[in-house]
C-alpha cells in the first residue's frame, strides 16, 4: 500500500444504516455494484483487469447530500466551475492495451428516437465539439446509432486526451485531491508526493495502478439534466436519451475478430464499466451511516447487483420546441467554458 497521506481512510464501523438512492451501477464480476456518488470506493475484477471506482456528485438541491470537505475538495480541482461530479478509475490491466484507450458514453437500446430539427441540433453540437478537440490533437468519435446497422449511439474520446492522470506501483487510496489541474503523475514513496512524468503514447503496462479521472461542470447525474447551459440553463437528459440510460465505457480496440460481436463493437475490449441511470429506474441501498457523515470516502466490497435488474427498454422522442432549443443551444455551446481536454 501507498504510504504517508495515500493511506485510504477506514470508515468508522455502525450498526445504523441509511437508505441512498444509486445515480448510477459499476460492472463488477458477476453483476453490478450501485454507486450513489457519496465517495464511496468500490473494487472490480474481470479477465482484462482489475481496480477500484469512486464516483462525487456535488450537493442536492434538497439538501439530502452535501459532501464534506474531503469530497467538496475533488468537486473544485478541475474549477471554475467546479464539477458536478467526478469519477475516478483506478485499473491495473492483465493485458496491455493495444493502440489508443478510449472513454465513452454510449447507449444501448437502439437508435436516439430525435425529431428531426432536435437531430440536426445534436449533430451540430456534437461536430462543433469535435472540432475543438482536433484543435488540440483529441480525436472525438460520435454516431446517433443511425448512420449504420450495428452501431450504438455513442461519442468517445482518447482517456490521454483528459486532464488528469495518475500512476502508481501501489493501489492508492480514492478519490485522489492532488491539487495541480492538468499532468499526469506518479506515485514516488522516497519523496511522498506526486512526481510529475510525461504522457508518452506507450505509457499504460500491466505493472502500475493507473488512476484516470473524468468530471463534468454541465452534467448533474442526481437531477438527470444539462445544467449552467449559458441561455439556457438546465435541460432533462431525457430530451435526447428518452427512458435509456447512459453507460460510460473504458476500451481499447485490440480485440481478435472473434472475442466481440458487432454488436458489442467490433473488435472493442471492454475495460470498465458504468451504468448511469434516469430517477425512474434508480433503487435504493442501505450504507452505514459513516458513509454519508465521513470527511472522505467509504470502502466498500463488490457484492454485484442481481442479473434480473435491467432498464426499461422503450424509447421516448421528446423534441420539445425544438427551433427555439436548436438556436440557443447552438449559441450557448460557442459561449460554454473550455473543454477538459489535454492540452485545452
Amino acid at each position: 500500500q501507498a504510504t504517508c497521506s495515500q493511506h485510504a481512510p477506514r470508515a468508522s464501523m455502525s450498526t445504523r444504516a441509511w437508505q441512498m438512492e444509486a445515480v448510477g451501477y459499476l460492472g463488477v464480476s458477476g453483476g453490478r455494484e450501485p454507486m450513489t456518488g457519496r465517495g464511496e470506493v468500490l473494487p472490480f475484477h474481470n479477465r482484462l483487469c482489475t481496480g477500484t471506482a469512486c464516483l462525487v456528485n456535488r450537493a442536492h438541491e434538497d439538501g439530502s447530500w452535501v459532501p464534506p470537505q474531503g469530497l467538496a475538495k475533488v468537486l473544485e480541482i478541475s474549477g471554475p466551475p467546479s464539477a458536478c461530479w467526478e469519477l475516478q478509475i483506478q485499473v491495473r490491466f492483465n493485458v496491455v492495451p493495444k493502440g489508443e484507450v478510449y472513454c465513452g458514453f454510449e447507449v444501448r437500446d437502439g437508435p436516439l428516437r430525435l425529431g428531426g430539427l432536435t437531430r440536426i441540433m445534436v449533430r451540430t453540437i456534437l461536430a462543433f465539439v469535435q472540432s475543438l478537440a482536433k484543435q488540440h490533437g483529441a480525436d472525438i468519435r460520435y454516431t446517433l446509432g443511425d448512420e449504420k446497422k450495428g452501431k450504438r449511439p455513442h461519442v468517445s474520446v482518447p482517456v490521454t486526451a483528459f486532464l488528469r492522470m495518475f500512476r502508481s506501483v501501489d493501489p492508492v487510496a480514492l478519490p485522489i485531491t492532488h491539487p495541480e489541474k492538468q499532468g499526469t503523475w506518479h506515485w514516488s514513496q522516497s519523496q511522498c508526493s506526486w512526481v510529475p512524468i510525461k504522457r508518452t503514447p506507450n505509457l499504460f503496462d500491466t505493472c502500475h495502478y493507473f488512476t484516470l479521472v473524468f468530471n463534468a461542470a454541465n452534467i448533474d447525474w442526481h437531477v438527470w439534466k444539462l445544467v449552467g447551459i449559458p441561455a439556457i440553463g438546465s435541460m432533462d437528459l431525457s430530451t435526447f436519451l428518452g427512458t435509456q440510460s447512459l453507460h460510460s465505457v473504458v476500451y481499447d480496440e485490440g480485440a481478435d475478430d472473434h472475442s466481440e460481436s458487432p454488436k458489442d463493437g467490433g473488435k472493442r475490449r471492454l475495460f470498465v464499466e458504468v451504468e448511469f441511470v434516469p430517477p425512474h429506474a434508480r433503487c435504493t441501498v442501505e450504507m452505514p451511516e459513516s458513509a454519508g457523515s465521513s470527511s472522505g470516502s467509504t470502502q466498500r466490497s463488490s457484492q454485484g447487483m442481481p442479473d434480473e435488474f435491467c432498464c426499461t427498454k422503450s424509447l421516448v422522442g421528446n423534441p420539445t420546441k425544438p427551433m427555439r432549443l436548436m438556436r440557443r443551444l447552438i449559441w450557448s455551446v460557442a459561449c460554454m467554458a473550455r473543454p477538459r481536454l489535454h492540452g485545452a
